[in-house]
């Protein structure tokens, strides 16, 4: 009988350790199907949408996502149709590369160009960038806009899969860089068409008169009330919220 419990918990144990066996190899084969299959982008933030004050302009952020690995360089390129807006202001995230070549960077209103490049050096000691848990915010683009006739604008990234000057790219940190922007990132459209918004928000003046009347209310309740210990008693009521 002790044989056969002892030959029941082995073979218990054996199984529990191939569940977990197997429960483990599962977690690292998608742990590294998912950082094989993140891919080096820009993009664009917010993704699209509508203009909220065409008088005051916007804003547009471009996003890195090294997709894990460690980039010594990046270049994004947009272009826009300058007959609808015009660029007011070019903001570049310092922190996430070395340096900022002028020779391969502009801002051209007269061509609706913006160029950027950051560059890495691999005797910095800061070390190359990576994207870690989300996209960063590569540049911030302040935009105004033109002409409010026209429903929208697009912008477009510049890309031939090649690291040449006027064309997004990002590079690899090796010895032999390789580009790790495989394909266009996707263009944005930002529409100026106005669409009647929803009021969501309580009018101040609603407020104003929807307190007064509950104060009025409170009042004549009070005066009509007839409790004695109330009519002894001078004091302020106090209402809780």
């Amino acid at each position: 009988m002790l044989d056969y419990i002892v030959m029941v918990y082995s073979t218990y144990m054996n199984r529990k350790k191939i569940v977990q066996i197997s429960i483990s190899l599962l977690i690292l084969f998608f742990s590294f199907a998912n950082i094989y299959a993140a891919e080096a982008n820009f993009s664009f933030y917010p993704s699209g949408g509508i203009v909220a004050n065409v008088e005051e302009g916007f804003t547009v952020d471009v996003l890195i996502d090294s997709g894990g690995y460690d980039l010594s360089k990046a270049r994004m390129v947009l272009s826009f149709d300058p007959e609808v807006v015009q660029l007011r202001k070019a903001l570049k995230n310092d922190t996430l590369f070395e340096q900022w070549p002028l020779d391969e960077g502009t801002t051209n209103n007269e061509n609706g160009i913006v160029m950027l490049t950051g560059y890495t050096s691999s005797s910095s000691t800061n070390g190359y960038y990576s994207t870690l848990s989300q996209p960063d915010v590569f540049a911030r683009l302040e935009f105004n806009v033109l002409d409010s006739g026209k429903d929208s604008v697009t912008f477009n990234f510049e890309y031939n899969g090649r690291d040449e000057l006027f064309q997004s790219v990002m590079l690899s940190a090796d010895s032999n860089p390789i580009i790790l922007l495989k394909s266009k990132p996707n263009s944005v459209t930002y529409s100026f068409e106005k669409e009647s918004i929803p009021q969501t928000a309580i009018d101040m003046n609603i407020i104003g008169m929807v307190l007064g009347i509950i104060l009025i209310l409170v009042g004549v309740y009070v005066r009509g009330s007839k409790g004695s210990h109330l009519s002894r008693k001078r004091g302020t009521v106090v209402m809780y919220e």
